[in-house]
């Protein structure tokens, strides 16, 4: 090891952590992280261990804003960082507010633990960065092709690369529509329980798989009636798994909020928001954003834009025009297609790659893209010609 990573690696020794709460959990995703030399719990204020940490964590389910507040004495000149988990949303803001004037981080009260030790690593650790092999896609709202296109891209991906890549069905369905799979077998039924008692394996993940072609897919829940038993955390540690076992992971979170989405969502740094140019689809998705992503942690910053079933017309808005309104860097556009190739399609459980071939080209340069965020070489580099992308890029 160099004198440099010697002295890094030191420096991280150095810290302390002590959470205040009846949540032991956080405690372990703290220790996981290996980032921090110790890390101890506590049900009250101790002055003893204070002058012996260097951050501390209070959750305001076990100790009371009015009772953070008669403590400042006793931490705030001995603690380097402080934070405070606010216990609901009804008083996040008016905490955020009062804490964040005195140095204290006010984290939202609806974050997980995986959540929670990521943003303390962010600004805890120098140079600490997310593994970023997660690609997730959500939909602005129902209808919008989230399915065909996040299968589509994983298809086209699998064949571009010579890496091993699965898909997640994670938007509350089987999710196999395109694949053309017939068992209704393995998925991630089978291996609930193992995922929930943090148990499950790399070779058993591969092998509750369906292996099409050089591509892993993992089908969702069959029965609709059990999807609201997975929560955030389960779907955290299952796409946690799969970026150590798989190169690529792809995710298709669908177009509701359920805690497979949350969890899909909070796992990936890489989001694409699939769109129309449908104004009820960006209400919907400003919805969203303003009742739940922004209590939930979610940054609206890590997706980039994909624009589906697009119309050439001086009536609608334009790539350009919905790429601002989102807020979003623009990924692809693909155009709307004739209705009964996307009937024959789905009736012979394809996508519509090789059925139409401007689809074919915008979803394999939407692959592309995601290949140069992960810094990726493609084995073919043929250019695709006539794609909407030189549109885009001669408007830009």
């Amino acid at each position: 090891m160099k004198t440099g990573n010697l002295l890094f690696y030191l420096k991280i020794e150095m810290k302390n952590i002590l959470i205040i709460s009846k949540n032991g959990s956080l405690k372990a995703e703290l220790e996981n992280t290996g980032f921090f030399s110790d890390v101890k719990t506590s049900v009250s204020f101790t002055s003893k261990k204070l002058n012996r940490i260097d951050i501390l964590i209070v959750d305001g389910l076990t100790i009371s804003y009015d009772q953070y507040l008669g403590n400042f004495s006793k931490f705030l000149k001995q603690v380097k960082s402080n934070y405070y988990i606010a216990k609901d949303l009804d008083t996040y803001s008016t905490v955020n507010k009062n804490l964040s004037g005195y140095g204290i981080i006010v984290i939202p009260p609806l974050l997980t633990d995986t959540q929670i030790t990521q943003k303390i690593c962010s600004l805890a650790v120098e140079d600490f960065a997310v593994k970023n092999n997660i690609f997730c896609f959500f939909g602005a709202g129902p209808g919008v092709g989230t399915t065909m296109i996040s299968q589509s891209v994983a298809q086209v991906l699998s064949d571009l690369i010579g890496k091993s890549i699965i898909f997640l069905a994670l938007d509350g369905s089987y999710g196999t529509t395109y694949f053309d799979i017939d068992s209704r077998s393995g998925g991630l039924a089978e291996i609930k329980e193992r995922l929930i008692n943090n148990i499950l394996s790399a070779d058993e993940l591969k092998n509750s798989c369906i292996k099409t072609g050089s591509l892993y897919v993992l089908p969702g829940e069959n029965d609709i009636s059990k999807v609201r038993h997975y929560y955030p955390e389960h779907i955290e540690k299952l796409t946690y798994l799969s970026s150590k076992t798989f190169d690529i992971t792809i995710i298709n979170a669908g177009s509701a909020i359920t805690g497979m989405s949350i969890g899909a969502l909070n796992s990936s740094k890489l989001k694409y928001l699939i769109t129309t140019q449908s104004y009820k689809h960006f209400r919907n998705f400003e919805k969203l954003v303003d009742q739940i992503f922004v209590n939930l942690g979610i940054n609206t910053d890590d997706f980039s834009l994909v624009v589906n079933k697009y119309i050439e017309s001086s009536d609608l808005e334009d790539e350009i025009s919905l790429s601002k309104n989102y807020g979003m860097p623009l990924a692809s556009v693909i155009p709307l297609l004739d209705y009964t190739l996307g009937l024959e399609a789905e009736n012979k459980g394809k996508t519509l790659v090789g059925y139409d071939r401007i689809f074919s080209c915008s979803i394999r340069q939407l692959a592309v893209f995601m290949c140069k965020e992960l810094g990726i070489e493609i084995k073919d580099k043929e250019v695709v010609k006539g794609s909407l992308f030189k549109r885009i890029l001669r408007k830009g």
